[in-house]
C-alpha cells in the first residue's frame, strides 16, 4: 500500500481507537444526570457504564476471528454502524432498562472497532514502521481519555444527558464514511481463510468469558462471594473450551498461539498485568483528592490529566523506538518505571501537596507510554498475518478484562473504609457526600499502590519472557 493511503488508513483507525474510550468515559459524566431523570436506584444506574464495558471483553476474540475469515475493513464498518445505531437509541430511551440495553449495543459496536482498528494497521504497516502506527493508535486512545473529562463535564452542565451520547454520533458516522474514501481496494482483507465456523467452540467462549466479566462487574455492585458462583461457571467453561478446541479442525481461537508462541502469550500477561495494575487509579484518586483533600472537581481533573497527557507524547515516540531497538526491552522499562511510580504514590497521605502526587502521576504516564506501543507492537508481530484479528481481539479481552478485575480488587480493598452505598455511588458516578474516615481510607489507597507496583513489577519481569525477534509479515 502506498505510503500516502497508509497515512490515510492509520488517521482511520485512529478515530476508531478514540471513539471507544471516549465514549466510555463520557458515559460515566452523564450516569448522575440520567439518575434523576428516571429516579434510578444505584443498583440501576450502575448497569449503564457496565453494560458498555461487559460487551467489550466480551466479544472481542471471536469478533476478531470473524474479521479474519470475512473481511477487517466490512466489520470495521459493521462496527461503526452498530455503534452509531446503540448511539442513537440511547439518546431517546425512556426508561433506564432501554438505556442499558442500548449500552450493550453499543459496546458490542464498539469490540468491532477496537478489534478492527489495531488488526488494520498491523496489516498495512510494515513491520519497520508498524510500531510508529500503534503508537499513534495508543495516541488516540490516550487522547480519547483525557478529552472526556473536560468535555463530559461542560455537556452534562450545560445541556441534557442525551448530548452525551449524540456528540458521538457525528463521529462514527465521518469515521464509516471515510473507510468507503479510504479503505477501497487494499491488501487488508486479501488474506483470507475459507473455514467453517466454530459454532459450539464459540459459543462455550463467550459464555466463558461473559460469565468473569460479570462476575467482576456484580461484585462491584453487590458482593464478590455471593456472585461467585459466576465465577466458577467461567472457569469450569473456559477449561471445557481449551479441551474442546484441540479436538476440533478450525477451531475458534487456535491454542497454539498460547503454547507455542512464547511472545503472543508473554506480551499478552503483561498487558493484563499493566491494566489490572494501572486502571483503577483515576477511580482511586478521584476520591483521595475530593473526599480526603478536599479539592473541587475541576481541580482534581485538571490533576489526573498529568498522566494521560504524558501517555500521549510518550506513546508515538515509544512505537518508533520499537521499531528500532525492538520491542521488548522498552515494554519492560516502560512496567518497571509504573512500578516505581505506584511505590512512590504509596507515601502520599493527607498532607501532601499537588506537586508531590502530580510527580508520580506524570511518572506513571511515562511508564505507561513507553509499554503500550510496543506491546502491542509485540503481540501483533508475533503471529501470522491471517491471525492479527484475533491477536488484536485477544489484546482487547486482555485490556478490558484486566480493567475490570482492577476495579474489583480495588472496590474489595476499599470496601474496609467505604460503606458499601457510598462504593456503589462512586463507582456510577454518582456524587455522594464524604462520611470517610481518612485513616483507614488512606491505608486502603497504600494498600492499592503496593499491590499495583508489585504486580507491575511482575509484569516488568514476564515482559523479558518473549523472544527477541518474532515473526511477522510486512
Amino acid at each position: 500500500m502506498a505510503k500516502d493511503n497508509r497515512v490515510k488508513t492509520l488517521f482511520v483507525t485512529s478515530l476508531g481507537a478514540f471513539l471507544t474510550p471516549f465514549t466510555s468515559s463520557l458515559i460515566s459524566f452523564a450516569v448522575p444526570k440520567i439518575a434523576g431523570t428516571f429516579h434510578s436506584s444505584f443498583t440501576d444506574i450502575v448497569w449503564v457504564p457496565m453494560a458498555y464495558l461487559i460487551a467489550l471483553p466480551t466479544f472481542m476474540i471471536l469478533l476478531g476471528r470473524l474479521s479474519d475469515m470475512y473481511g477487517r475493513i466490512r466489520f470495521y464498518r459493521i462496527g461503526f454502524i452498530i455503534f452509531s445505531l446503540g448511539t442513537l437509541l440511547a439518546s431517546i430511551a425512556d426508561n433506564i432498562y432501554f438505556l442499558i440495553l442500548s449500552s450493550f449495543v453499543m459496546g458490542f459496536g464498539g469490540a468491532l472497532i477496537g478489534t478492527n482498528s489495531t488488526a488494520i494497521i498491523s496489516i498495512v504497516y510494515p513491520k519497520e514502521k508498524r510500531g510508529w502506527a500503534l503508537g499513534i493508535n495508543a495516541m488516540s486512545v490516550y487522547l480519547g481519555l483525557t478529552m472526556a473529562p473536560v468535555l463530559g463535564g461542560i455537556l452534562t452542565q450545560f445541556l441534557p444527558w442525551q448530548a452525551i451520547f449524540l456528540i458521538n454520533i457525528p463521529i462514527a458516522l465521518v469515521a464509516l464514511i471515510l473507510t468507503f474514501i479510504y479503505m477501497k481496494r487494499s491488501r487488508i482483507d486479501e488474506i483470507k481463510k475459507k473455514e467453517k465456523i466454530d459454532v459450539v467452540g464459540s459459543l462455550i467462549f463467550t459464555g466463558s468469558i461473559f460469565s468473569i466479566v460479570l462476575y467482576l462487574s456484580l461484585g462491584q455492585i453487590y458482593d464478590f462471594l455471593s456472585t461467585i458462583y459466576l465465577l466458577v461457571a467461567g472457569i469450569i467453561l473456559i477449561f471445557t473450551f481449551v479441551f474442546y478446541e484441540r479436538r476440533v479442525e478450525s477451531p475458534m481461537l487456535d491454542i497454539s498461539l498460547f503454547t507455542t508462541n512464547r511472545t503472543f502469550t508473554a506480551a499478552n500477561f503483561t498487558a493484563f498485568l499493566n491494566y489490572v495494575s494501572t486502571f483503577s487509579i483515576t477511580f482511586v484518586f478521584s476520591i483521595f483528592l475530593q473526599m480526603i483533600l478536599g479539592y473541587p472537581p475541576f481541580i482534581a481533573g485538571m490533576l489526573l490529566m498529568v498522566e494521560p497527557i504524558l501517555m500521549v507524547i510518550f506513546s508515538p515516540i515509544s512505537g518508533k523506538m520499537s521499531d528500532r531497538y525492538g520491542s521488548r526491552g522498552i515494554a519492560s522499562v516502560g512496567m518497571l518505571i509504573i512500578a516505581i511510580a505506584f511505590f512512590i504514590l504509596a507515601f502520599i497521605n493527607g498532607k501532601s501537596g499537588i506537586a508531590s502526587m502530580a510527580i508520580p502521576l506524570g511518572i506513571l504516564g511515562v511508564g505507561f507510554g513507553l509499554f503500550s506501543a510496543p506491546n502491542t507492537n509485540s503481540v501483533m508481530g508475533s503471529v501470522n498475518p491471517t491471525k492479527v484479528g484475533v491477536a488484536s481481539g485477544t489484546l482487547g479481552t486482555m485490556r478490558f478484562t484486566g480493567q475490570l478485575l482492577s476495579l474489583a480488587l480495588a472496590s474489595a480493598i476499599l470496601s474496609m473504609s467505604l460503606p458499601h452505598s457510598m462504593l456503589i455511588g462512586i463507582f456510577s458516578g454518582v456524587t455522594v457526600k464524604s462520611g470517610i474516615d481518612a485513616s483507614t481510607f488512606e491505608s486502603g489507597f497504600r494498600t492499592i499502590m503496593i499491590l499495583s507496583g508489585i504486580l507491575s513489577l511482575i509484569g516488568s519481569y514476564t515482559s523479558l519472557l518473549r523472544t527477541k525477534t518474532h515473526s511477522n509479515s510486512k
